[in-house]
């Protein structure tokens, strides 16, 4: 009778184990894999619809800036991108408190412009640094806000750059006044 309570009482135990690794969802999620998630997601939009994919990865400004946009504004920003993606990476993971971590990433892509029509070699590099406050809520981590953006791009260009003929030049310069050579001290 002792070894089948033993017995019950390791596949309870077990089960419940199992149960919990096998189960595991978006309270498992590190803050770096919920800002790849946000991304993958947004990155790879097809539908207005995966707006609610996004909402469940998002709380307090950046949700309700999602909530509050049209479908209009989704398609713009999300589905017809004329972008595409080269690279992403976390630079930076800074800990505020227990709950509040700030997440620093890279975004490399390039631009195909507005119809898709630039080749991908001839097509400009962005690179982006953004910052973003992910914060621990009821056991999961959720993006909050953008804290910081920085943008630059790289152009390519084929041909040397020549000013325009008529009145571009700038002309002669006048040349700076030489130096005078101090006198000699007196003894």
């Amino acid at each position: 009778m002792r070894k089948i309570r033993l017995l019950s009482f390791f596949s309870f135990l077990l089960l419940i184990g199992c149960t919990k690794m096998c189960s595991s969802g978006r309270e498992s999620m590190t803050p770096e894999e919920v800002v790849q998630a946000y991304l993958d997601i947004s990155l790879n939009m097809t539908e207005v619809g995966q707006k609610k994919e996004l909402m469940k990865l998002t709380t307090g400004n950046l949700k309700n800036a999602l909530e509050g946009a049209s479908d209009d504004v989704i398609s713009s920003a999300f589905i017809k991108q004329n972008f595409k993606l080269d690279r992403y990476s976390v630079v930076e993971r800074r800990d505020r408190t227990p709950r509040e971590t700030e997440i620093t990433f890279t975004l490399s892509y390039r631009n195909l412009g507005p119809d898709k029509a630039v080749k991908l070699e001839n097509a400009p590099q962005t690179t982006t640094e953004n910052t973003v406050s992910v914060v621990k809520r009821d056991g999961a981590w959720y993006i909050a806000d953008v804290l910081g953006k920085k943008t630059s791009i790289d152009f390519i260009l084929g041909d040397e750059i020549k000013p325009a003929p008529g009145g571009s030049d700038p002309g002669p310069t006048e040349e700076a006044p030489a130096e005078a050579t101090p006198a000699p001290a007196a003894p």
